[in-house]
């Protein structure tokens, strides 16, 4: 398999679910349509440019169907998707002119798309945060909020500064 097809079928899958997502009503159909086909076609041909303009195609999309009423669980998937479309389609044109057609690369790819898409979650997930949670706004409820965010950044350094083990 060449360089860059297993990072090309990734980006088109979560371009197509941006694109479901927010395809609701005319315009916002018709304007992720065209990103999705940009994205596309420069995934297939190697068009760094092509795959940045279907990018932005579905977050116009996403922008008008924020415009039309879509809530914020939708919007929030809908950028997603398209960041890691995006970045993965990015990556699938890197690849293909980096390495010659023997190299294998789908390990790599494969490990990108999943890091890629872990990260883009945990980011959805804290923009939903505020609106999923509600914060006792008495002193007690600011502590503990404040006290979760310290030892979770204590956590985390801790574990950098040990190599991750």
């Amino acid at each position: 398999m060449k360089p860059g097809r297993v990072a090309t079928v990734c980006a088109l899958a979560f371009g197509t679910l941006g694109f479901v997502l927010v395809a609701v009503g005319g315009l916002a159909t018709v304007v992720g349509a065209a990103g999705l086909c940009s994205l596309a076609v420069g995934c297939l041909t190697g068009s760094r440019s092509a795959v940045t303009l279907g990018a932005v195609g579905l977050f116009a999309a996403m922008v008008v169907a924020g415009v039309g009423g879509v809530g914020a669980p939708t919007l929030v998937g809908s950028s997603a998707a398209a960041l890691i479309a995006w970045t993965v389609g990015q990556t699938a044109t890197e690849l293909r002119t980096a390495f010659d057609a023997r190299a294998r690369t789908q390990a790599l790819e494969l490990t990108h798309v999943a890091g890629t898409a872990l990260v883009a979650t945990a980011v959805g997930g804290v923009a939903l945060a505020p609106q999923a949670l509600t914060v006792d706004p008495t002193p007690l409820g600011t502590t503990l909020l404040l006290g979760g965010a310290v030892l979770l950044t204590t956590s985390l350094l801790g574990s950098t500064r040990s190599g991750g083990e």
